[in-house]
């Protein structure tokens, strides 16, 4: 298993490796492509509820945010139902990279699933579904609920 563990890491950083230098241009990271994403297909989202579906601590969302905000890509509200929470929009400028990261996205996962059939490609993305929903379910339990 830890090999396996092992391989998720690394599959992970190099795409990391490989959005960092093909968004480059547009002087964002593919970290924070992935940001910019999540909150397009969650307009409107919390801080909180982004940490959430990003599996990430909420410190990590308002410093992403307030970096992207910075540059124009995303913009933050207060909620009209809660004055506390703040929520994340998409600009006019994040929106108009959104293509360019889809298409940087779509790029490595061909280049990551050479080889693989069709039916390859969709039991592991079946697999893969499962450890995720595992550790949401864990992070809800342990980490996020944990004191409330």
């Amino acid at each position: 298993m830890a090999t396996f563990l092992k391989n998720i890491t690394l599959i992970s950083q190099s795409a990391a490796l490989y959005r960092d230098d093909r968004l480059k241009k547009a002087e964002i990271s593919g970290y924070q492509a992935r940001y910019i994403l999540s909150v397009f297909n969650n307009e409107g989202v919390s801080q909180e509820k982004l940490a959430r579906i990003m599996l990430v601590n909420k410190s990590n969302v308002a410093r992403q945010v307030s970096a992207l905000e910075a540059a124009g890509y995303l913009l933050r509200r207060q909620s009209e139902d809660d004055r506390r929470v703040m929520c994340v929009y998409t600009t006019e400028k994040g929106k108009k990279i959104v293509p360019l990261i889809r298409e940087v996205n779509a790029a490595w996962r061909g280049l990551i699933c050479e080889g693989l059939s069709e039916e390859d490609k969709e039991e592991l993305n079946r697999l893969l579904q499962l450890l995720v929903d595992n550790a949401q379910r864990h992070l809800e339990r342990e980490v996020y609920d944990k004191g409330r």
